[in-house]
């Protein structure tokens, strides 16, 4: 006899990516950020096949392929991940790096206005002492 319906759904297993889109709002462009499920069709002892459920020229984050099991085991495979948690947190990861440079960059770029200011040849500093000053700031805003 046959499985049931809901037998089957409960033995499907997922890879897991994580997506960015840009969402435009008339003239505002929104980053959508979201974990896709990607249902595995069938695993070897060498390959991991899967499908895409949402395959479409607007949906779809991989077509159908496969991707070599050791690989995805050793978990040197950017594209996908075994878990959602494990999607999420690669998602993520990027601006939570980004807005803990940014806030040491401002802090940076506040000691270093302050150093110009503090060398500036109308408030007792030296023209050389503020030229340096002045390039270390640049340097710092070019490096951005």
């Amino acid at each position: 006899m046959g499985r049931s319906s809901a037998d089957h759904a409960a033995t499907v297993e997922y890879l897991y990516v994580p997506c960015v889109g840009a969402r435009h709002d008339g003239c505002r462009a929104e980053a959508r950020r979201w974990v896709q499920e990607v249902p595995i069709i069938k695993k070897t002892a060498k390959w991991i096949y899967y499908a895409s459920d949402s395959w479409n020229r607007r949906e779809a984050i991989v077509s159908p392929g496969c991707i070599s099991r050791a690989q995805f085991e050793a978990d040197a495979g950017p594209l996908f991940f075994a878990t959602r948690e494990a999607a999420e947190e690669d998602l993520h990861r990027g601006e939570r790096e980004q807005a803990g440079r940014a806030a040491r960059d401002a802090a940076l770029l506040r000691e270093l206005r302050r150093a110009m200011a503090d060398s500036h040849p109308d408030r007792g500093g030296t023209v050389e002492e503020f030229i340096q000053a002045h390039r270390r700031y640049q340097a710092v805003l070019r490096g951005r």
